[in-house]
């Protein structure tokens, strides 16, 4: 991040990015009231250094102009070694510091700098203010930065910052230069700090005749120096400029950005997020909600506010202060306040203004994101839905997002109420009363953002475990739109969520399973007429390379065998068998993904239902040929000899894990995987004997 740059006018906060030997800097430009700052509050400048009080006889003027001119010569030396270069012109050169040996020509130059400074001090010399000028100009100049640190005119100028009741126009010069010379200069950032005058300078935030220059030096002393940023937490930075921001209109200011920029530094602190005030994120986002802000001001403060709602106390009182509803008025001004409608035909003509509009629409697109997560993550608490029921006007709001075009909208709408769903009754009441899984299917069914498409499968997941609203949602074309996204190669988390979202709507549900055996095509004729939405869906399973989507797909099939094998069929026994018939028939490799589930190692509660749907398989005749094909396969056969031995294989030599080993509940899965193995062969076995039977009888 670069330095703050000079201040053009007294009254503005002009920034500009000029660069300076390479570098951006911040320079601080002229200030010359002479009223009196407030004295400093003495338990926050009680350590800080300051002059010796001045004293009592003045210098005649023949003393001051002879001082004066003392400093003068002092800079002619420094002229002379900068090859004759006037101090006027120091602005404009641009050789480091260093170059040539002149840092040391400098040192030598201002070596008595700092003894006439004192003097004229201890003097009440009326020319200290234009010599504190002089050094300030020189001050912008990066070369002269580290020169004036070593040779204690940095000191000086601080010991002035940490002085009670200096004048306005000193303090602006003295504040000018410990900006300046702090810029891009840890040696004189690192100072500051040693010399215990950084409480004095950020209590000058308070002056309203030089606040204008004290944030810029603030800010200097922190970009890019975690000491500085550490330094300003310990200090109680963030209480003082949010009290600034609370209680000064900031309309058209300039500096309303630099102290947001200042916030985004220590924020992240865990001291400076501690001595936040309460108050602090309805500041902000009283502020953000100005429509007189700037662009870059807004994304500034909104960043500040999301750091904040990092915090619990923050986002607990966002709840209770029902401010939850400003920070979704934010998002929503966000599309329309910075970025008006393009006119067209116009705006392609000015390639530069659509460049810079693409980049506000990122930059405002980052922005709504991380908002959102922040959101979304209070919306997660506990008290939210106690605050935020169903019928309130906020989840209504949320409810319509569902359906308008600005898919960042509809994506804060699904996570939010997602959140929500988390019990029978509201998961119930979302579906049958609000109707919430048409629209979440409408945004599957036309949406190609990954982000929407995530968190719309998330929340509809979320509402079909409620067992009645399967059936409710199945009713609808989600199995057609479920295949569209398993098609979505290019976005193999999608196909992912899709998976997981068939595999919820299978378990349980007969009529769903039913859907996924419909044909692709009603014509008898067409090809597709033999193949079905489950054919898709193993489609996926041979072509993704994706562990957790391959096992989704699995415990998908194992979800339907449970349903196809049960004790209880929904259905009249004949339309039952058909089923089954289908499921087996037109589906050759369904027993497939059983392998993926059982060769795994990483999650042995997936394993297990592997096993046990494979057990569940085999009891048929014609899921025993679909196992027995899965069988063919090393990574099935190694597993099961395994479990059904009780013994791991290295190369030759065989294992056994000592049950000792084990606690009663890895003992008990043990047990039931190795049960359900063992009716896998038996099944199998019995299945073998009846076909060569057949195959005798045949013969005879």
């Amino acid at each position: 991040m670069a330095a703050h740059d000079d201040i053009s006018e007294p009254s503005s906060l002009a920034i500009a990015a000029n660069a300076t030997s390479g570098s951006n800097v911040a320079t601080l430009t002229r200030h010359t009231t002479a009223t009196k700052s407030p004295h400093c509050s003495s338990s926050i400048t009680s350590a800080s250094p300051s002059l010796k009080d001045r004293g009592t006889v003045r210098l005649s003027q023949s003393q001051q102009q002879q001082m004066f001119s003392s400093l003068n010569a002092i800079f002619e030396r420094a002229e002379e070694a900068e090859g004759g270069v006037g101090v006027s012109e120091l602005r404009a050169v641009s050789e480091p510091a260093d170059a040539n040996g002149r840092f040391e020509n400098k040192l030598d130059a201002l070596k008595d700098v700092r003894g006439v400074l004192d003097q004229m001090w201890w003097g009440n010399s009326d020319f200290l203010v234009t010599a504190a000028e002089v050094l300030a100009d020189g001050s912008r100049d990066p070369k002269w930065r580290k020169p004036f640190g070593e040779t204690g005119v940095l000191d000086f100028f601080l010991a002035v910052v940490g002085t009670e009741g200096v004048g306005d126009g000193l303090m602006t010069q003295a504040l000018r230069l410990v900006g300046n010379s702090c810029a891009d200069t840890d040696e004189n950032r690192q100072r500051l700090i040693d010399s215990g005058c950084f409480p004095a300078l950020i209590q000058q935030i308070y002056n309203t005749a030089v606040v204008n220059i004290a944030v810029p030096a603030i800010f200097n002393v922190c970009t890019d120096f975690e000491p500085g940023q550490q330094q300003a937490a310990k200090d109680g930075l963030t209480d003082k400029l949010i009290s600034l921001l609370a209680n000064r209109n900031f309309d058209g200011n300039a500096l309303l950005g630099l102290i947001g920029r200042v916030l985004e530094l220590i924020l992240p602190l865990p001291l400076a997020l501690t001595s936040a005030p309460d108050v602090s994120v309805e500041v902000l986002m009283k502020l953000a909600s100005n429509q007189t802000i700037s662009l870059t001001d807004f994304l500034t403060i909104v960043n500040c506010t999301v750091i904040l709602l990092q915090d619990t106390r923050f986002q607990s009182r966002l709840i209770a202060q029902h401010s939850f509803e400003t920070a979704l008025t934010i998002l929503v001004d966000s599309y329309s306040h910075f970025l008006p409608p393009e006119e067209p035909g116009i705006a392609n003509l000015n390639l530069t203004t659509q460049s810079e509009r693409l980049e506000d629409e990122q930059l405002l697109h980052q922005m709504r994101d991380s908002l959102i997560h922040a959101l979304s993550d209070i919306s997660a608490l506990p008290e939210f839905s106690i605050v935020y029921p169903l019928e309130s006007p906020l989840v209504g709001s949320l409810r319509v997002w569902l359906t308008v075009p600005q898919v960042q909208l509809q994506t804060c709408a699904c996570v939010i109420l997602g959140n929500l769903a988390r019990s029978d009754e509201i998961c119930q009441t979302m579906v049958q009363t609000f109707r919430i899984h048409e629209a979440l299917i409408l945004v599957l069914e036309s949406s190609d953002d990954s982000q929407v498409l995530h968190s719309a499968s998330g929340f509809l997941k979320n509402l079909v475990v409620f067992a009645e609203n399967k059936a409710t949602v199945g009713e609808t074309r989600i199995i057609r739109v479920l295949a569209r996204l398993w098609s979505l190669e290019a976005l193999p988390q999608i196909q992912y969520a899709g998976a997981s979202l068939a595999r919820q709507l299978m378990t349980g549900s007969y009529s769903n399973i039913q859907g996924l055996l419909v044909p692709l095509s009603a014509d008898p004729d067409s090809p597709a007429h033999s193949r079905t939405y489950l054919s898709l869906l193993l489609v996926l399973y041979e072509k993704t390379d994706q562990v957790s989507t391959r096992t989704e797909i699995a415990r998908a099939v194992t979800a339907i065998c449970r349903i196809l094998n049960s004790a209880n069929p929904p259905l009249a026994v004949d339309d039952f068998e058909e089923t089954i018939h289908r499921f087996y028939s037109l589906h050759e490799g369904v027993a497939r993904p059983l392998a993926t589930m059982v060769s795994q190692t990483q999650w042995p509660v997936i394993r297990s239902e592997g096993w046990f749907a494979f057990a569940l398989m085999a009891r048929n005749e014609e899921g025993a040929i679909a196992v027995s094909h899965a069988m063919h396969n090393v990574a099935v056969i190694r597993p099961l000899v395994e479990t059904v031995t009780g013994k791991s294989f290295n190369g030759n030599d065989a294992l056994e894990t000592p049950e000792a080993e084990l606690d009663e509940k890895q003992l008990e899965m043990k047990r039931r995987d190795r049960e359900n193995a063992l009716v896998l062969l038996s099944e199998l076995l019995r299945f073998r004997v009846s076909l060569m039977l057949q195959r005798l009888r045949g013969i005879n």
